[in-house]
């Protein structure tokens, strides 16, 4: 039986503690975070609301925190793991700003890339032909939490841009070297320069209305089209996939990333990692600076 503890109490928090409770082998021994948050996310898990030393009593570590928080309980999550705490792998929530060094293998929360049908959009693209058209549209309602509405939060390239930058970056299968900006209706384009000299869009944007991803890929043989309103579907060249019928926190991917995360704790490679997510936060945010 592998154990979990989940710091944090608000959306990310309770996605990652429902994700826990539909695994096999997976005993999720407690939250803990702000009151008011924590202690209700507790009770609707049926799980002890539990201080941070205690949580590090758990194989696995999850920080669902505010980004400004993000530091500071890294930093006393690493202190119990040099102290002697049995923790052998952390996933953290983006955006990160800055980290202190964990001791173990520490993963970047991006459920989207471990959801099955993206997976398979992921292979599918990973079989074409150089694609020279890659483009990620998102579109949503401004978020709510933190900072937002001041010129601390960062805009919607702050989120949910860093949130999703490494579903195009999976697609491109390169790093990015360079982004230029420019602004567009309720948020920003990014034009990503890649490793290869090829191009990457990225159009984030605040607006009214659900919310909605599309990421296009295309070669000169034909287009993908994967599409989240609210799960994912997948579109070749014209021809939609029936997607298999699973729970929603699987097609989102939030059980097969803890699923990652564990295996991560037994030796597999951390994916993706934060050095990732450091470095697309600092690509996308100037104010942004690695540990």
């Amino acid at each position: 039986m592998t154990t979990i503890g989940i710091i944090g109490g608000g959306k990310a928090a309770t996605l990652h503690a429902d994700a826990a409770l539909q695994m096999r082998g997976v005993e999720l021994i407690g939250v803990g975070g702000r009151p008011g948050t924590a202690d209700r996310l507790a009770a609707s898990a049926d799980v002890p609301d539990l201080a941070l030393p205690a949580l590090c009593e758990a194989n696995l570590v999850v920080i669902a925190v505010p980004p400004p928080e993000v530091p500071t309980v890294a930093k006393l999550v690493a202190t119990e793991i040099l102290g002697g705490a049995p923790v052998r792998a952390v996933m953290i929530e983006p955006p990160l700003r800055s980290l202190p060094h964990l001791s173990v293998p520490t993963v970047l929360a991006a459920n989207l890339l471990h959801a099955p049908v993206v997976k398979q959009a992921l292979r599918a693209i990973g079989s074409m032909h150089t694609p020279h058209h890659l483009q990620l549209r998102v579109r949503q309602p401004a978020p709510t939490w933190g900072a937002h509405g001041t010129p601390a939060f960062g805009g919607p390239l702050h989120d949910p841009g860093i949130r999703l930058a490494p579903l195009l970056l999976a697609a491109a299968s390169e790093a990015a070297v360079h982004v230029e900006q420019i602004e567009i209706e309720g948020g920003v384009h990014a034009a990503i320069e890649l490793e290869s000299g090829r191009r990457a869009g990225l159009d984030v944007a605040w607006l009214e209305g659900s919310s909605r991803i599309e990421l296009e890929v295309a070669d000169d043989g034909g287009v993908i089209l994967l599409t989240l309103d609210p799960l994912p579907r997948l579109e070749i060249d014209g021809r939609q996939l029936e997607p298999p019928d699973l729970h929603p926190l699987d097609a989102l991917g939030f059980v097969g990333q803890l699923d990652r995360l564990r295996r991560t704790a037994d030796g597999a490679e951390p994916w993706p990692s934060v050095t990732t997510g450091l470095a697309i936060e600092t690509l996308l945010d100037p104010r942004s600076s690695a540990p």
